[in-house]
């Protein structure tokens, strides 16, 4: 989002995603972003480089597309819905669970597991990413911002 290359930082994730969107290969790609520089926001490409609420679109739009695009304020959060929303689904197909609150809490993890899931990506080096800085945050927001959306 500052124009940065992370290149060098990053799996190659682009290549599975264009043998995934193969005609033959008969894989449907959802993707997750927030800023448009995450894979499968190329989707929306044009739209992002004609915002004029991201600083140098051009340097940070992904130009790689998906079939089916989540966006959201902080990428973790979409993720979160995703998850929920599966759980919704899941407990009306099958109406486990007990009931549909329980269904969606199976599938979201707790704020433990998400406090330790962030921890652990920053003990193994990961930073933030809008600050840039090895640090327990989400979008340069502090962990409790992320949780209390998770809750």
């Amino acid at each position: 989002m500052r124009g940065i290359s992370m290149d060098h930082l990053l799996a190659p994730l682009d290549k599975v995603i264009d043998l995934a969107k193969q005609k033959d290969a008969g894989i449907v790609v959802t993707a997750i972003g927030d800023g448009g520089n995450e894979l499968g926001m190329g989707k929306v490409y044009s739209e992002i480089l004609a915002s004029k609420k991201i600083l140098m679109p051009e340097k940070c739009v992904s130009v790689i597309s998906c079939d089916h695009l989540i966006v959201s304020s902080v990428s973790n959060w979409g993720g979160f819905a995703l998850a929920a929303g599966a759980g919704v689904v899941r407990y009306f197909d099958t109406k486990e669970g007990g009931s549909c609150k329980a269904m969606v809490a199976k599938c979201l993890q707790s704020l433990e597991e998400e406090t330790k899931i962030l921890n652990s990506c920053v003990s193994a080096g990961c930073r933030d990413g809008v600050s840039g800085e090895m640090e327990s945050t989400v979008d340069g927001m502090p962990l409790k911002t992320s949780l209390d959306c998770l809750e």
